[in-house]
């Protein structure tokens, strides 16, 4: 199966309006990972405010370009475009949204999960600073979900000092891997597995911010449901985005046969 996955086009900033080329009608389906319109964003007190949608008239018309193409078309939300995917899509009626949905593609079994809030990735916020010259994202992550489900109450306190609503976030990632785990295992029939997610898996090649974005420049920024998903669960590939700078194509070391793309706009 051949599959053209469209990414982060931000249809709408800086009048760039998108085309369909020719050659995408040699796809057996479309996958797009969110953040087709642009919205503009402000900050407020350190928080990232989502303002104006500007693309919307371009990505309403995009889909229903990519609905004339007569060939399956999947699309989830990304965190620019998440609170109005449903009016982009309204007209191509061919396109399906699958966030937090499943569907079959073929002989494969396909799932989505898109963006819900603007300011998107880890699930669980971390701090850099906060660890030792040994330590790594994936130390630090085992390390705090010991002390979450334990109770050494002085570790619980260091805890909420550094991570402000961990509860919440918390949850929020037992919300993205229960969810992921039910839509990613529905199927026992099929040929393969085939996600379709806007946010990357955590500590990749896939999730890591430029140095020079402000506040979470170097960090990785990436989805930690997804990753453990990826490790607990044989998945063929993953199509995601989010993270323009770190586009390419990564196989996971827990399932050689998975490979990840983000930003890449035809696999």
């Amino acid at each position: 199966m051949k599959l053209l996955v469209l990414g982060d086009l931000h249809l709408g900033e800086d009048g760039y309006a998108g085309r369909p080329h020719p050659s995408w009608e040699r796809f057996d389906a479309v996958l797009t990972v969110g953040d087709v319109a642009h919205s503009r964003v402000s900050v407020a007190n350190g928080t990232l405010q989502q303002e104006e949608l500007v693309g919307l008239e371009e990505a309403t018309a995009f889909f229903e370009h990519l609905d004339d193409l007569g060939v399956p078309v999947l699309t989830v939300p990304g965190n620019h475009d998440h609170h109005r995917h449903e009016e982009c899509i309204d007209g191509a009626t061919g396109v399906r949204n699958l966030h937090r949905a499943a569907t079959d593609l073929g002989a494969y079994h396909a799932f989505g999960f898109g963006s819900e809030l603007l300011d998107d990735g880890p699930e669980v916020r971390y701090d850099p600073e906060a660890m030792t010259e040994i330590d790594d994202p994936d130390a630090w992550l085992a390390r705090t979900l010991d002390r979450a489900a334990g109770d050494d109450t002085e570790a619980a306190v260091a805890l909420c000092d550094r991570l402000e609503g961990v509860d919440q976030q918390f949850s929020t990632y037992s919300d993205g891997y229960e969810t992921l785990t039910s839509l990613a295992t529905a199927s026992e029939d099929s040929h393969g597995t085939i996600g379709i997610t806007h946010v990357p898996p955590f500590n990749t090649t896939l999730d890591r911010v430029a140095e020079s974005v402000p506040r979470i420049g170097g960090r990785h920024w990436g989805s930690i449901a997804l990753t453990n998903l990826l490790t607990d669960h044989d998945i063929s590939f993953v199509a995601c985005g989010h993270i323009h700078e770190a586009e390419g194509v990564e196989t996971s070391p827990a399932r050689p046969v998975s490979t990840l793309a983000t930003g890449v706009p035809t696999t």
